[in-house]
């Protein structure tokens, strides 16, 4: 019970409110919903329920609050991946680079995702609404291609779908890897899902019949 209260005494508002959320995060993923009270987020970050209600009134506004801030953190950092990678036949790659990376490094983010979209669709409208401007860049990026002939003509939106579930649905199983196969052997298991899914998508975006012949140009050789 003293490091809790040590740390409510320190802990400014705003480094408070960013620990309310790492812990609300991290236990939905955890637990879900249904199974976090806001007392077991409170405790956790070390503050009493009361504190946690002053920046979060209610327990949806508590789950808002962690769906805008995961999808800010990925927003971000995806917008700063694409600007790094100059060359437009690795976007696609940098992209799934990223996220995998970020499901590595940030193993409460896939689990939290993972939980949430069981709450409904509105949830994940939410999540995806502050990656519209991704979305429609995207869009953009395959259209383009498409009419260049650098990629396969074929309807970018329904592409675009593919690419995310295919992405999302294997980054969300993170964390159920980890459990049933410890750490380490779940990370040798995600690395070889991203190059699975690295081919996938050279495949898919190839211009050539059957997926062949842009393979060589969207791995640079």
């Amino acid at each position: 019970m003293t490091e809790p209260a040590a740390r409510r005494t320190r802990m400014p508002g705003e480094a408070r409110r960013r620990r309310l959320l790492e812990e609300a995060i991290r236990l939905f993923g955890k637990r879900g919903f249904e199974g976090t009270s806001l007392e077991a987020v409170a405790t956790s970050a070390g503050v009493r329920k009361q504190t946690l209600l002053y920046y979060f009134p209610t327990k949806d506004a508590l789950l808002e609050a962690c769906v805008q801030e995961t999808s800010r953190r990925v927003a971000e950092t995806l917008t700063a991946a694409l600007e790094e990678e100059t060359s437009s036949s690795h976007k696609a790659e940098a992209v799934i680079h990223t996220l995998f990376r970020v499901a590595e490094e940030w193993p409460d983010f896939p689990q939290f995702i993972r939980e949430a979209s069981r709450l409904g669709p509105e949830v994940i409208e939410r999540f995806a609404g502050v990656l519209e401007p991704l979305r429609r860049r995207a869009l953009l990026f395959l259209q383009q291609g498409m009419s260049e002939g650098a990629i396969r003509s074929q309807d970018p939106a329904l592409l675009l779908f593919t690419l995310y579930t295919a992405v999302v649905g294997s980054i969300t199983e993170a964390g159920v890897l980890r459990a049933v196969v410890g750490e380490d052997q779940s990370r040798t298991a995600l690395h070889r899902r991203e190059q699975e899914l690295l081919r996938f998508v050279r495949n898919a975006l190839a211009p050539g019949e059957g997926g062949t012949a842009g393979t060589g140009a969207s791995t640079g050789a």
